[in-house]
């Protein structure tokens, strides 16, 4: 009984970075099949566009030409991600959101990275840096998730509240 809720937590994460995969990877096709390189389209005006872009570094173009050593830090991720679900505890909900989309996004840009030398992206948002994918998004929220289920599972742990007190005296 007790593998039943473990099984649903590694189903879960699974589900979640298949279903982040799917959609970062019809998202580039758009992209690249529909977006002209150089060309800017407004979205919404002063706030979103699409414009084609390809990386093989990392965020903000860190590490750009070492296409290898992304490809390798992802599949590490996502190696950890299927530890931590098979150990099991991983943070409840906001656990499994967060791996799940983790998951996801590495494999996502694993992929263009294997197939393809880089990492498609195209989207550009206001005040943020870089343009980016949704697997880059996904990754992004997921590791926000995460750190909040590490912070819930801490204050939620027992003998917290003593340790609490003590330090109040």
């Amino acid at each position: 009984m007790a593998g039943m809720p473990r099984l649903r937590a590694i189903v879960s994460v699974a589900a979640i970075a298949l279903l982040v995969l799917v959609l970062d990877q019809a998202s580039k096709v758009w992209a690249r099949g529909g977006l002209t390189p150089g060309r800017k389209v407004t979205v919404i005006p002063g706030w979103l566009s699409f414009q084609l872009a390809s990386n093989s570094g990392a965020t903000l173009g860190l590490g750009s030409g070492h296409n290898e050593l992304f490809a390798a830090l992802a599949l590490i991720v996502v190696v950890a991600i299927g530890v931590l679900a098979l150990r099991g505890n991983i943070g409840g909900v906001f656990g499994i959101l967060a791996l799940g989309a983790i998951a996801g996004g590495a494999i996502g840009n694993l992929v263009d990275r294997v197939r393809l030398g880089s990492v498609t992206d195209f989207v550009e948002v206001r005040y943020w840096p870089t343009d980016f994918n949704l697997a880059d998004a996904a990754i992004r929220l997921g590791v926000v998730l995460f750190l909040l289920a590490l912070l819930l599972d801490w204050t939620r742990r027992p003998g917290r509240a003593s340790v609490d007190a003590g330090r109040q005296r």
